[in-house]
């Protein structure tokens, strides 16, 4: 067993191995195979998705196995520059799921801050804490 780790170890130098955008492609492909159990009753829908599974899982070990590792690096900065993008959105949701039960959430209309409030039905009022500007909302339940 020990040997084959090594040929294994030897194969695998100088290739690009798994990166961050190589995860995504995996999520990707787990995406569509819960998508797929959808189109089990239609014959090309699910021929269709298939073809797609293939294709993302090839070029899934395609990046694994690249040695052009300039341009899967490059093709890793972008993903994790796009994810970066997104974090601020995910957090909130994470939140947002967090404290469904006990918090609501709004907007400051002055500054775009998120804001978390107490979870108390009727007009509520508050100042902003990033820039200061009074808020009224409105929380229904």
């Amino acid at each position: 067993m020990g040997n084959f780790v090594l040929k294994f170890k030897q194969f695998m130098q100088g290739r690009n191995g798994i990166d961050k955008l190589t995860y995504g492609i995996f999520a990707v492909y787990c995406v569509l195979s819960a998508v797929k159990i959808f189109f089990i009753g239609n014959k090309w829908g699910t021929i269709i998705i298939s073809v797609l599974q293939f294709a993302v899982i090839g070029y899934g070990i395609y990046r694994i196995l690249s040695k052009n590792l300039q341009k899967r690096y490059n093709e890793n900065f972008k993903f994790e520059q796009f994810l970066l993008a997104w974090k601020p959105h995910i957090e909130h949701l994470k939140l947002r799921i967090k404290y469904f039960r006990t918090h609501r959430f709004r907007t400051c209309k002055g500054c775009g801050e998120f804001l978390r409030l107490k979870r108390k039905s009727g007009k509520r009022q508050l100042v902003c804490p990033k820039c200061g500007k009074e808020l009224s909302f409105f929380i229904l339940f």
